[in-house]
Formats: C-alpha cells, sequence, structure tokens
C-alpha cells in the first residue's frame, strides 16, 4: 500500500497537515465573509430545473414528467448562507444534482433507479454531500478559469451525452466501509511515517482520476476517503465508473453515481488505498523472496544504460531498487525503475505542474522530456504498476 494524498501545500505527517488545511480554510472563509454577494449562486434554480429536466429527457429518450427540487444542501455550508446544489427527483425514478455553481461541473451526482431522499441520508452521505459543499464554498473564492467547466455548461447537450453514453463497468465490493475505514485511518494518523516514505506530491483532480481508475481496474475496488476541516474521515469503497462518475459504497449500497470531485481543481482532502496492503494478518504468510528479481533488474538495467566504470557497475547493483536517471542530452532523460511504468508527473522547482506523461506498463523505463523548459533544476514523480511513487530529481 503506498501513501498518496491530494494535496499543493501539504507537507510533513498528514494529522497535522490537516489541522493546518482546517485553519487555513477557517481563515480564508472568514476572510471573505464579509464582502457582498460573496455567497451568491452563479446558477439561479430555474436555470438548474431546466438542465435537470433535460438530464432526464436525454437519459430516457422522451419527454419525462416534471422534475422536482426536494434538496439544496444549504444546511451543509458555513452558516447555511448559500445553496451549494439543487437536487431533483423524478417521478419515474432517479434523481440529479446540479451545482449551484459555473466553475465546478454541472452534474455532481445522479441515479436512474431511486429517489434522493434527504431524510433518510446516511451519515456517509451527508458527509459526501458536506465535501461537495466545501469545495463549491471554496472555488468561488479562486481567481483560475475552469476551462473544462466553462465547456461542460456551453456545451450541456453534448457534455450530457457524454456522461450518458459512457460504457459501465461495475464489480461487487470486495471490503467492508469498516475495513476501508480502518485502511484509511492507518495512513492518515499513524505517526510513524517512516514506516514506507513520505510520499507528498501534487495532483490535479485529473490525475488523481487516473490514480483511482488505474487501482480500481486492477483491484476493482479502491478505498476511498474525505477528510473534512474536522478531521471527519468519510470512508468508502468504489467499485464501479461509468464515465467521470463512480459507484461508491459508503457505509450502505446505493445506486448513485458521483463525482470524485466537483471541480478540475481544488480538492485537498482526499485519501485512497493504492497499490499492495501494507499489513496482512497473522495467518497470512510471508511472500517468498524470489532469487530472479535481483538479476532481472540488473540486467534490465544494464541493457537500458550501458556502464561507464566497473565501480559504477558495482554501486548500481547495490540499489537496484532505487530508479536510475540517465540524461540523454537536449532536456531528454531516460529513468530506470525497478518495476514497469505507468504515468509521470513533472514539476519545477516552485512545485508548479508542467507536464505528464502515461506508458502502457509494459517496461521499467520512463522517457521524460522538459526541452521546452528553462534551464534550472525539475523533479518528477514516477508511478510503478504497483502503484509505488519514485521521486528523481533532473536538471536541464
Amino acid at each position: 500500500m503506498e501513501r498518496i494524498f491530494r494535496n499543493n501545500i501539504f507537507s510533513g505527517s498528514l494529522a497535522g497537515n490537516l489541522r493546518r488545511v482546517a485553519g487555513m480554510a477557517a481563515v480564508a472563509l472568514l476572510s471573505v465573509a464579509g464582502g457582498s454577494g460573496a455567497y451568491a449562486e452563479t446558477v439561479a434554480q430555474k436555470q438548474a430545473m431546466k438542465m435537470a429536466q433535460q438530464f432526464f429527457n436525454q437519459a430516457y429518450h422522451e419527454t419525462t414528467a416534471p422534475v422536482k427540487l426536494v434538496y439544496n444542501g444549504k444546511r451543509l455550508t458555513t452558516e447555511r448562507l448559500f445553496t451549494p446544489f439543487y437536487v431533483y427527483n423524478q417521478p419515474r425514478g432517479g434523481f440529479v444534482i446540479i451545482s449551484a455553481e459555473n466553475k465546478t461541473f454541472p452534474i455532481l451526482a445522479y441515479s436512474l433507479q431511486s429517489n434522493f431522499d434527504p431524510d433518510a441520508l446516511s451519515e456517509s452521505e451527508k458527509g459526501w454531500l458536506k465535501s461537495y459543499a466545501f469545495d463549491i464554498e471554496m472555488i468561488r473564492y479562486d481567481s483560475r478559469v475552469p476551462e473544462e467547466a466553462i465547456k461542460a455548461w456551453t456545451n450541456y447537450p453534448e457534455y450530457l451525452a457524454a456522461l450518458l453514453d459512457a460504457p459501465e463497468s461495475v464489480a461487487s465490493p470486495q471490503m467492508s466501509e469498516a475495513d476501508a475505514a480502518s485502511s484509511l485511518d492507518e495512513i492518515l494518523y499513524a505517526e510513524d511515517d517512516s514506516r514506507d516514505g513520505e510520499y507528498s506530491a501534487f495532483y490535479t483532480p485529473a490525475q488523481w482520476q487516473d490514480m483511482i481508475d488505474d487501482q480500481l481496474a486492477r483491484e476493482g475496488n479502491v478505498a476511498l476517503g474525505y477528510v473534512d476541516t474536522a478531521h471527519r474521515l468519510t470512508p468508502g469503497v468504489v467499485y464501479g465508473k461509468k464515465g467521470d462518475y463512480y459507484r461508491i459504497a459508503f457505509d450502505r449500497r446505493n445506486d448513485w453515481m458521483v463525482r470524485l470531485l466537483p471541480a478540475e481543481y481544488l480538492g485537498e482532502r482526499m485519501v485512497a488505498l493504492i497499490g499492495e496492503p501494507r499489513y496482512k494478518s497473522p495467518s497470512e504468510e510471508e511472500d517468498p523472496a524470489f532469487a530472479f528479481y535481483d538479476s532481472y533488474a540488473d540486467e534490465m538495467r544494464r541493457s537500458a544504460f550501458p556502464s561507464t566504470s566497473g565501480i559504477e557497475d558495482s554501486a548500481m547493483a547495490l540499489i537496484s531498487d532505487t530508479p536510475i536517471v540517465r540524461n540523454i542530452g537536449g532536456g531528454h532523460f531516460e529513468v530506470m525503475l525497478p518495476e514497469n511504468a505507468r504515468l509521470a508527473m513533472l514539476y519545477n522547482i516552485n512545485g508548479s505542474h508542467i507536464g505528464r506523461n502515461t506508458y502502457d506498463g509494459r517496461s521499467p523505463v520512463a522517457h521524460l522530456n522538459i526541452e521546452g523548459e528553462s534551464g534550472g533544476f525539475y523533479f518528477a514523480v514516477i508511478f510503478g504498476e504497483s502503484g509505488r511513487p519514485y521521486s528523481v530529481k533532473l536538471y536541464r
């Protein structure tokens, strides 16, 4: 199991980071609360109702009965000052959650089977909706331009078609919500971070989604949780997806399809179990050591990076589990991993994301290119097929 925590401000222990996020969020909200119109919805209820009606008409391929507003999430926001989203039920069956903020994607969650009952929500379902409300609350004070969200609102019929026509894959939950909560707690609150290293990287929601998709494809399930500013964990088990929407079992199963994050940026408090489990039960035996592993890794390293000296060969043989960087020149690099490469993310010295590469998982060599960047130091986080991240420094 590897530790993956979405953030762009986190460093140090995760428990301490959560406390810092809570303080920063509180300061941010207090600083803007006095502004006129700060909490005004950018999507009016009338507009949202039309969009909800269009969603069901397109989903059922006919003109459906008028939708009914049943919930607006206002009680989930700071001092109940604004409406984060609108929930509409369809008498034929189903519901859709339309965002009240056009800096997010239009549809946050939906079902084509069951209606939404605000009085019957479980605690985890409330927690997930509260995470949407918090991100919507925060994104209103972000100056970045959400190009993908704007495209979705502007071309809403095309957005709906992509949402409804996407292929669906659903497995069965292989772990309980309690098991997921236990695993995620081990990640979040373990005092000894040295056991498997401190992996703090910068992820966009798209990159985070790619990682969840990869884990879901490998295992069929992903333990995923949202941590609010009061350090409460809302755990769940991802066990299916349809396009950009996921089926998640919280403290009970439902037929909702939900977005992991409402926007194309923000959403910094999500944690997931990626890769192999860290702990084994006492009844499980340790995997036997494979004697051919070291010779295989060394052989692949030799074929990829011809050595310049016998001393270098000896040194590299001792650290075969460490990535080896080769500067080809002109801003091009090859990085040899002890496992096949799946994903690489590039950052400049200031921590700004500058590039992303994906690999087919058939080779341990990751090719990186920063030829278009100015001279200086850069770093990359490369993920192997096991989900383990490897960090390397580059110099242009």
